[in-house]
């Protein structure tokens, strides 16, 4: 046995067994290394060994259940958030959920690969049973064909309104992006990021918030799907060397609309394109669903509800500030109001609102369309973002002139943001006199009602945590943390804001025009019974909205 490699435990039982020679099993083992694959997967690729033979062998070897790979049944939910490629490329497939476990079958027990990355995408923990490999190979192509054939016919029906003509509608790449754009709108994605790497391409969704690997074709597709993708935003497909901006409208197979925004980035190795899926749902919501306590929604309702004033909601990017607006003009759009919107770009048509994008390289920025449309009679005007001092006055101004100005700001908090106006060189009076209320806003992630699994906490931890004091009165105290299922991955599904709360009422007005520091307008502000950010977020906990660690993570400084 000189020169030979040692063989597997598996390899000496197949000589024992007689089911393949010593010579044949060496030249297996040899051969199976320097391809850098398992040993059982080249015994059955290469028919040396009889798929039922191999898969009783396994089956004792490993003490896993046999199963006949014939009459499997999958787990629909689990296979739907599967692409067929991966099934095929494992030879596995999602069989059934078993409390929190999903049952997997395999035909190699030494696949942990497949075992992980169904458990990634599924947001379960598997557990393997044996199948022969010849007859889940061929259960794996017909349940997978089909999959393939229902993507296949959805993409076939996306319609892309106003798209640029694309040659053969029919190509590997119109089929990819097709699925794609279907995929992240079926899943809920919020963003869809394609990059461009040295030897692949990475395609991720963002999913309530957080960014996940979805696909990671070849890198020499990147330049194809980065064109398809520039042809249905109508961009220039020849200008690679500076971002564009762009959108597209999407009809599904349901009938539905909807709407992305395309920004296209060069980067070392190529285009980096980002979709923004805009969700005309989101815009449709109504005040009373976005999240606030009782007490923060009369606050905001009465500020929305006067005639003139400012409104302003402050907050990184992404955390729902142009929703929270958008809720307003909702309920403010009615017949007696004019109500118009100056954004960059205007995200979602707001059917009876007079919008407008501004165009910066033509020089019509925030202060031009805000001057343009205050000679138009306005009632309420949302101004995107007040980025300078220019666009602050003319917002401020308007408030004070028998206007209700809707705004957003990039602040932590809300008593930051009157530090933020004075900064840019808003005098202390304005402000107080303009301003009615400050709402600073983060999104968390709220927790899967299906699989949500109760978390006990005695009253030292629960107080340590900063739970409010009336739950820490309780002893246990119970909350919810995630689990993960088919329906929800990682044990979230949607999110849901929380929210700080300030109305600039007389004494604090009185407070901003003395001078006052952010500290000691927050101390003001507490002494009144705001509830920051970690408070409102804790608040969610106790009621089972979302966990305590989605709180740690949204509201540590």
């Amino acid at each position: 046995m000189s020169g030979q490699p040692a063989r597997p435990t598996l390899a000496r039982r197949l000589i024992n067994q007689s089911l393949a020679t010593p010579a044949a099993i060496d030249q297996a083992v040899t051969t199976a290394r320097a391809k850098g694959t398992s040993l059982v997967q080249h015994l059955l690729d290469s028919g040396l060994i009889p798929p039922a033979d191999m898969a009783a062998l396994l089956a004792e070897e490993f003490g896993l259940p046999l199963v006949d790979a014939t009459a499997l049944r999958p787990d629909s939910a689990a296979l739907a958030r599967l692409e067929p490629e991966l099934l095929r490329r494992h030879h596995a497939l999602p069989l059934r959920q078993e409390g929190d476990t999903l049952a997997v079958a395999i035909s190699d027990p030494a696949n942990v690969a497949a075992l992980d990355e169904i458990r990634f995408h599924t947001g379960l923990p598997t557990t393997p049973v044996l199948a022969e490999d010849d007859a889940l190979r061929e259960q794996i192509n017909r349940l997978a064909g089909a999959v393939d054939h229902d993507l296949n016919e959805a993409s076939d029906t996306l319609e892309v309104r106003d798209a640029a003509p694309a040659g053969d509608t029919d190509t590997p790449v119109v089929r990819t992006i097709n699925r794609l754009l279907l995929r992240a709108i079926r899943e809920k994605a919020s963003d869809i990021h394609v990059e461009p790497f040295d030897d692949q391409c990475r395609i991720r969704f963002r999913r309530d918030g957080l960014l996940h690997e979805v696909a990671s074709p070849p890198g020499r597709m990147a330049g194809r799907l980065s064109a398809r993708l520039k042809v249905m935003a109508r961009l220039d497909i020849a200008e690679r060397r500076l971002p564009q901006d762009g959108r597209l409208r999407l009809h599904t197979p349901d009938g539905e609309a909807v709407d992305f925004r395309v920004s296209v980035c060069p980067t070392l190795h190529g285009e980096k394109l980002v979709l923004r899926l805009l969700d005309t749902a989101q815009a449709a919501l109504c005040p009373t669903q976005l999240g606030f306590s009782q007490d923060q929604l009369e606050h905001y309702q009465a500020a929305i509800e006067r005639p003139h004033g400012m409104v302003l909601v402050t907050g990184p990017t992404g955390s729902g500030k142009t929703v929270t607006l958008y809720s307003a003009l909702q309920q403010l759009n009615t017949e007696p109001r004019n109500v118009v919107t100056v954004e960059d770009p205007v995200e979602i048509n707001l059917p009876g609102v007079n919008q407008i994008s501004t165009n910066p390289r033509i020089g019509f920025d925030f202060p031009q369309a805000l001057r343009a449309f205050l000679r138009q009679d306005p009632d309420v005007i949302m101004v995107g973002e007040i980025r300078d001092r220019e666009t602050a006055e003319i917002a401020i101004k308007a408030a004070q002139t028998g206007h209700l100005v809707l705004s957003t700001l990039h602040t932590n908090d809300a008593p930051s943001a009157v530090t933020r106006l004075l900064n840019m060189g808003i005098p202390a009076w304005n402000i107080a006199a303009s301003i009615s209320l400050i709402v600073a806003q983060r999104l968390v992630r709220r927790l899967c009602p299906g699989c949500r699994r109760p978390l006990t906490l005695s009253r030292s931890a629960a107080e340590a945590a900063g739970l409010p004091a009336a739950t820490t009165m309780q002893d246990p105290i119970t909350v919810y943390e995630p689990v993960g299922c088919s329906r929800c991955i990682e044990g979230y599904s949607g999110r849901v804001g929380i929210h700080e709360v300030l109305p600039i009422d007389a004494s604090l007005a009185d407070q901003i025009v003395k001078g006052a520091s952010t500290a000691d307008i927050t101390a003001v502000a507490h002494r009144r019974g705001l509830a920051n950010l970690r408070t409102a977020g804790l608040e969610k906990v106790c009621a089972g909205a979302t966990s305590l660690a989605e709180i740690d993570r949204v509201t540590r400084l």
